[in-house]
């Protein structure tokens, strides 16, 4: 009787087999070939799953940004601003082990922003973690709890890019988790002040 895989499964175990490899011997001295026997896996047959080390790449990528993408919006809208800046409080404080991934991406995957379409594939995720968060701000300009005259678009790209750095400096720079969360307070305490309409008073 012939023996049933789980493909996903499979994928996964292929994927993290490269992460691995490709921590330790760099991405570019990696070939299939040392993926494949961290995987336990014939070459030919890694090659049902994947047909390059690029393929591989990119699903290492999608897999991390999807994590984030449902982490992010699988909740229900926000009603209040405060309720929002709760939210992104939250996706900024990131653990250490969620933090280190970044150190580790970067080491492995740098060159390759070198090519358009690598570069491209990121910038996807950015465009829709933009315009999620666009569609936040607009929600909570016609509930009155962000001044209308912020263009959402620009202000969803800006947090995007802002919780990206953020996450960064906690992994690549070894900010210690006391100073990364004064950071989120402070970031937090900015956007209430910018975003929220002024009072009637005009103060």
């Amino acid at each position: 009787m012939p023996k049933i895989v789980d493909k996903e499964k499979m994928q996964g175990d292929i994927l993290d087999a490269a992460m691995h490899v490709f921590a330790a011997k760099g991405y570019h001295a990696t070939s299939v070939n040392d993926v494949a026997q961290a995987a336990g896996l014939a070459k030919g047959t890694l090659y049902i799953y994947f047909e390059s080390k690029d393929a591989m790449t990119t699903a290492i990528v999608d897999r991390h940004f999807a994590a984030i993408e449902d982490r992010i919006m699988r909740g229900e809208p926000c009603d209040t601003l405060n309720a929002f800046l709760e939210e992104l409080r939250t996706t900024m404080d990131i653990s250490a082990e969620q933090a280190s991934f970044h150190r580790v991406f970067f080491e492995v995957f740098g060159p390759s922003f070198a090519s358009d379409t690598f570069t491209a594939h990121v910038a996807r995720f950015f465009d829709r973690l933009g315009a999620h968060y666009a569609k936040q701000i607009a929600r909570l300009q016609d509930l009155g709890e962000i001044a209308i005259h912020h263009h959402a678009p620009s202000i969803g790209r800006v947090l995007a890019g802002m919780l990206d750095g953020v996450a960064l400096h906690r992994g690549l720079f070894d900010i210690s988790q006391r100073r990364h969360r004064r950071m989120i307070e402070e970031a937090v305490a900015m956007l209430r002040t910018g975003l929220r309409p002024p009072s009637p008073g005009g103060e």
